[in-house]
């Protein structure tokens, strides 16, 4: 009695590896506990994610048969998950579009991957134009199946259409005017112009105000001129007669004026459009210099092609001044005694 027996650790060494393997063994479960809780939490997060998605997420097999349908994008549509689940992808494709399933089926299998547009029918009957991006899966223990997911662009479609449409208008009305219009940068730099532009400045068309005058001859400051002033005070500015120079020829003259170019939420221009008309025929003409033929008996001026015009007409043709009729007092006076003698 009382002799160790070889081979056998104390009773004390046995209890306290015991106790050992067992705090190691709740570490181990509580960590997988933890990791559970875990995975369990972020597959709920990708639940939410996809069933409120505003986007279609579905799944169908290699045939087309829906496997899984998002609520969200069901009710967008205007069905239950339910009346998807089950049916076949190109029931609720739009007509026109059908013919082309068998071929995105093909491209599916073969790349495992497609992308487009996808035109689909609304339980009401709307067709809706949704961009799609669609994956092929192949997991060992299942058969292979594709996970869809869409975003309805129906009404930004719209949008960009009507937004295409308003600017080919505005692009026709612009080209079509006889009236120059030129967009210049707040850098200075001209980006555009319409060909009325083009034809009335010709090589001056991209040094716009450059060595510009005014109409006495003096030179035209650039901080004065239409562009800047429209860029500093954020108005349109007045309308001026502004020479530019084009070699030989004398001045083109042109009437101009600036309209700032704001961005919504900005106040500062970011540059201009400047409209202008060509007037360099209408001073030549509307200047009266040198010697005028007259009548002398009838007072008609003649022209340098040698037709006679009433001097009203000739005046009004070939300076700024409009008539206003009236009689002055000799020969109101005149006609007063012609009427009395008439009595």
């Amino acid at each position: 009695m009382g002799e160790r027996v070889e081979g056998r650790r104390p009773l004390a060494g046995d209890l306290a590896e015991v106790r050992e393997r067992l705090d190691a063994l709740e570490q181990l479960t509580a960590a997988h506990q933890r990791e559970h809780e875990r995975l369990r939490d972020r597959l709920e997060l990708f639940r939410q994610l996809v069933e409120n998605s505003q986007g279609l997420v579905c799944s169908h097999d290699l045939e087309g048969n829906l496997l899984y349908v998002s609520p969200a994008s069901a009710w967008e549509l205007g069905y239950t998950p339910e009346e998807g689940v089950g049916r076949n992808l190109r029931e609720f494709l739009a007509p026109s579009v059908r013919p082309f399933f068998e071929g995105y089926l093909a491209r599916i299998r073969e790349k495992e991957a497609d992308r487009g547009l996808l035109r689909l029918v609304s339980g009401g009957g709307e067709e809706r134009l949704w961009a799609y991006r669609n994956a092929l899966f192949r997991l060992p223990d299942r058969e292979p199946y594709v996970i869809g997911h869409a975003v309805d662009i129906t009404d930004r479609v719209h949008v960009e259409s009507l937004l295409r449409d308003s600017e080919e208008r505005y692009r026709t009305v612009i080209e079509g005017l006889e009236e120059g219009v030129l967009f210049k940068s707040a850098d200075g730099t001209v980006s555009g112009w319409n060909p009325s532009a083009q034809r009335i400045l010709g090589s001056a068309l991209e040094r716009l105000g450059a060595d510009a005058i005014h109409e006495d001859g003096s030179p035209f400051a650039p901080d004065e001129q239409p562009d800047a002033l429209a860029l500093r005070s954020g108005l349109p500015s007045s309308r001026v007669v502004m020479g530019i120079s084009r070699g030989a020829g004398g001045p083109l003259w042109i009437s101009v004026r600036a309209h700032p170019l704001i961005r919504t939420g900005e106040i500062a221009p970011h540059g201009v459009v400047m409209s202008f008309v060509d007037i360099t025929e209408r001073r030549r003409r509307r200047t009266l210099s040198g010697i005028l033929s007259i009548c002398a008996s009838c007072k008609k001026i003649r022209d340098a092609e040698g037709t006679w015009w009433p001097v009203e007409v000739y005046v009004r043709d070939h300076s700024e001044a409009e008539f206003s009729p009236g009689l002055c007092a000799e020969c109101a006076r005149h006609l007063r005694q012609h009427f009395r003698l008439m009595e």
